[in-house]
């Protein structure tokens, strides 16, 4: 490693990684109290509403310092619903939650992280 001219130390070189493909959602759609998308390699997700909300990451929800959950998901409203969805750049969405929560995005990786589906959990049990 080498020092800058303010004596910074400066990174090496990262290697070069192949590219990893992430999916992407083809469609997001609301159905009663649950949402469900549609990614680009075939899979669904479905989430209820309550479970994403409870889910935020968002400063409101989570302690920036800490890390620690602030919200308590037993004081989410089980009749919860989502008002509207809006992409953010071409890497999340960010729901308008009908308790006015609209704070949180979630990333598409988050998402796809919180899905609960059979599949999903066997592979997060037994990762590659």
């Amino acid at each position: 490693m080498g020092v800058g001219e303010w004596g910074l130390v400066q990174p090496p070189t990262p290697i070069p990684q192949p590219p990893i493909h992430m999916p992407t959602p083809l469609e997001i759609k609301k159905t009663g109290n649950e949402i469900t998308v549609r990614w680009d390699d075939g899979h669904a997700s479905v989430y209820a509403i309550k479970y994403l909300r409870s889910e935020c990451m968002c400063a409101n929800c989570v302690s920036e310092v800490t890390g620690l959950r602030i919200l308590d998901p037993r004081t989410v409203a089980d009749d919860l619903t989502v008002l509207n969805a809006e992409h953010v750049g071409r890497y999340g969405v960010k729901f308008m939650f009908s308790d006015r929560h609209d704070d949180g995005i979630y990333t598409w990786e988050r998402l796809r992280e919180l899905c609960r589906c059979e599949e999903c959990n066997r592979a997060k049990a037994n990762p590659a």
